[in-house]
């Protein structure tokens, strides 16, 4: 039997465990060690926060799935938002209908907090995201629409020469 249920501190390192899964899945390197103390250290913060929640996928006492999520507010617009962050469930399990699950999950807590709508996002491009035609096809079946593009622009990616000149090239002198 699975349950979803809000991620325990103590359970911190080990949705960290699942999260490098969910790089090495998507066809990324595991993150880097001073990423995931990073991660492990922000997760710790979701089990007690106001504003952002982690659920956890749980079968047979192991951790098989998570999801976070959080509100966003704007400082003069009125209404929250709220974001699913990250989504994995490990590909041996009834991958769709527990993503599904998590899902629902996140959108009650954001609901219960007064969020006036929800988004996501997801990669795009195969190299970016092996399986962009698998996660749009998921997030339709739940009845989200796809009705933004996001770009972006990162700081701190000395791995990337070209974005972090970029992120560079909007530095004040």
């Amino acid at each position: 039997m699975i349950s979803i249920r809000p991620m325990r501190e103590d359970e911190a390192e080990r949705v960290v465990a699942l999260w490098q899964q969910m790089c090495v899945a998507g066809g990324s390197q595991p993150l880097p060690e001073i990423a995931a103390r990073q991660v492990l250290a922000n997760l710790r913060q979701y089990a007690t926060s106001l504003l952002a929640h982690c659920f956890v996928a749980e079968e047979n006492q192991a951790l098989i799935g998570f999801v976070t999520c959080a509100i966003l507010a704007h400082p003069i617009e009125p209404g929250n938002s709220g974001e699913v962050e990250e989504l994995y469930v490990q590909p041996h399990a009834q991958r769709d209908q527990i993503r599904a699950d998590l899902v629902r999950r996140a959108v009650h807590f954001l609901q219960a907090q007064g969020v006036v709508n929800i988004h996501t996002h997801i990669c795009v491009g195969p190299n970016e995201c092996p399986d962009e035609a698998g996660l749009r096809a998921f997030w339709q079946s739940l009845g989200w629409v796809n009705d933004m593009t996001i770009y972006s622009i990162y700081s701190n990616v000395p791995g990337d020469p070209q974005l972090q000149h970029v992120w560079d090239a909007y530095l004040i002198s």
